[in-house]
């Protein structure tokens, strides 16, 4: 999956912020403008984002570091899931406990039971126990894979977190901060992004757009992204000459004014269209009613 578009950013919501007043002082900057007393999130720094945090993902799971996806809003818990799943890395998307992180010992003593517990129901020596007795030690065992069934191959502690809601699970981004764990989140306008290594500036209350952004994360970067920079330095060699510097100053009017412009009709856009516009004054009115 490519890069997703500013157009297929807009229509799965992406841009859309919280009100002007609950928006943090630090976030202001991913804000692109307001309109009716909502913050509209700047997706061209949403892009870039994604980028960064694609790189950083695909780094650690190269060096064979630790990932933990983390996704406890119900919303988005089965786009984390499946994101994990197709990566075979651990998940965390049922409720976080508090010391998942900072009491890691106990997370994988229970780990452990969990897994002792499963292979202990799988062999024959199990089959003694009473049907009242099988009963409570299914029900245990159903306990165990709720809350910590994704956690089942953790061994270690994570070396990154990545969370689709970064106000969703903010107890979760103080422990790793404690511990000093890289974290790549989804912030919305509300939240601080300064509290997280790779922000990444969208609305986290829209399904479709935690799914576009975690969909191209977890795709493996190209050599050709890789090798964009490269290829840019020996242009910048020839920026002495005189018939070099009108073409460059074109570029970069035409490279500010066209995202401003490809946004402003992306958003139009949603606006006139029904199938879009539905969605998006849900999320607006929840987010109102919220706060």
């Amino acid at each position: 999956m490519t890069m997703p578009t500013l157009l297929e950013l807009v229509e799965a919501g992406a841009h859309f912020g919280h009100n002007r007043s609950l928006t943090y002082p630090k976030a202001k900057n991913y804000v692109f403008t307001t309109k009716n007393g909502i913050s509209l999130i700047d997706l061209e720094k949403t892009q870039n984002a994604i980028l960064k945090a694609q790189a950083m993902l695909w780094q650690c799971i190269g060096d064979n570091r630790t990932v933990l996806f983390v996704g406890t809003k119900n919303s988005v818990r089965t786009i984390v899931q499946e994101a994990a799943l197709s990566l075979n890395l651990p998940y965390i998307t049922e409720r976080w406990f508090g010391g998942t992180l900072t009491n890691f010992e106990t997370i994988i003593s229970n780990i452990k039971k969990m897994n002792d517990l499963e292979a202990y129901l799988e062999d024959d020596k199990s089959k003694s126990l009473s049907k009242k007795e099988r009963l409570h030690q299914t029900n245990k065992l159903a306990h165990y894979r709720r809350f910590l069934g994704g956690l089942a191959a953790l061994k270690k502690m994570p070396d990154l977190i990545v969370l689709a809601s970064a106000s969703a699970d903010k107890v979760a981004i103080t422990e790793a901060s404690q511990i000093g764990i890289s974290i790549i989140a989804i912030c919305d306008t509300d939240v601080n992004p300064d509290r997280v290594t790779v922000p990444i500036p969208a609305n986290d209350d829209a399904p479709k757009a935690v799914r576009l952004i975690l969909q191209t994360m977890i795709e493996k970067p190209s050599t050709k992204i890789k090798a964009e920079p490269e290829a840019k330095e020996p242009k910048a060699t020839v920026s002495k000459s005189k018939i070099s510097d009108e073409p460059k100053k074109t570029v970069k009017k035409t490279e500010k004014a066209e995202p401003k412009k490809a946004v402003k009709k992306a958003v139009k856009k949603t606006e006139k269209a029904e199938k879009v516009e539905k969605p998006v004054k849900k999320v607006v009115k929840t987010k109102k009613a919220k706060k």
